[in-house]
This record gives C-alpha cells, sequence and structure tokens, in this order.
C-alpha cells in the first residue's frame, strides 16, 4: 500500500465531518444523502435512523458511494476524496454504542438528529475497496487513486 498517498486521505478525513453518502435505491437508481461521519483509519462510521431509505438500501445492496470534501474559496486549492465500497450496519451494541458515543462527542449537533426511540439508531461501517484522492493543488482534476 502506498502509505504517503494513505497518509493524505487520512488527512482529508480527519479534517472533514460530513460527507455524501451515494445508495442504490431498488429501482436500480442512486440515491445520494449527506451525513456526519466519524472513521477510525480509512473505515468510515455513520448514524441513521434504521427505517431510513439509506438503511433500506443498504440492506438490499451494500455498495456505496461516498464523497469528501472541504469548501473553499480557491477552486484550484480544492482538496478532497471519492471512494467505492460496502456498507455493514453494526450489528454488535457494545461497539454500536462506542461508535455513537464517539459520534456525538466529535459532532455533537448530529444529536438533534436521533430517533425519538434511540434503538432506532443504526450505525453503519463503510470499508472502502477503492479510493480517489482529489488534489488540485497540483493542478486542475489531479486525482490519485488507492485501491485497497
Amino acid at each position: 500500500m502506498n502509505e504517503a498517498l494513505k497518509a493524505r486521505i487520512l488527512k482529508v478525513l480527519q479534517s472533514q465531518h460530513l460527507m455524501a453518502l451515494a445508495t442504490v435505491r431498488p429501482d436500480g437508481y442512486p440515491q445520494a444523502t449527506m451525513v456526519n461521519y466519524i472513521n477510525d483509519g480509512l473505515t468510515l462510521y455513520f448514524a441513521t435512523d434504521a427505517t431510513s431509505q439509506k438503511a433500506g438500501n443498504i440492506k438490499l445492496n451494500n455498495k456505496v458511494s461516498v464523497a469528501i470534501a472541504g469548501q473553499t474559496e480557491d477552486f484550484h486549492k480544492l482538496a478532497g476524496l471519492s471512494l467505492s465500497g460496502t456498507a455493514e450496519r453494526i450489528l454488535d451494541r457494545e461497539l454500536a454504542d462506542t461508535l455513537t458515543l464517539r459520534l456525538f462527542r466529535k459532532l455533537p449537533q448530529s444529536k438533534k438528529f436521533v430517533p425519538h426511540d434511540t434503538k432506532q439508531l443504526a450505525i453503519f461501517a463503510v470499508r472502502p475497496v477503492a479510493i480517489s484522492l482529489i488534489d488540485y493543488t497540483a493542478g486542475f482534476g489531479t486525482s490519485y487513486l488507492l485501491e485497497l
């Protein structure tokens, strides 16, 4: 694995907290939603209502795409990433509770989106299979691919 590229990807992941998550609807069309995330290395974690459309989509097809980028006034300084991977609901209650606490500590604004019945909160892990780092500081359209 290219450790220098991995380090640059981790820097982007740790500097942001909001991602566009694309799932596949039952009719085959993609659906993108914005969710807060935390990460452990290259694995991303997010919470959603267990009855949400994204949770249902993942149950039917666990292939997902993610896009993450920071805001910049100068487009030539854009840095972000896109990735493809698989999403899996965390069923281990102890692990799910630990991840929920971490998510809410890092992003307290997420608490307002918690379902009234906290048992309805589902935690998902996104494990990438390929990550494309976008780095326009190296020239417009420059990207680097990390396959896992």
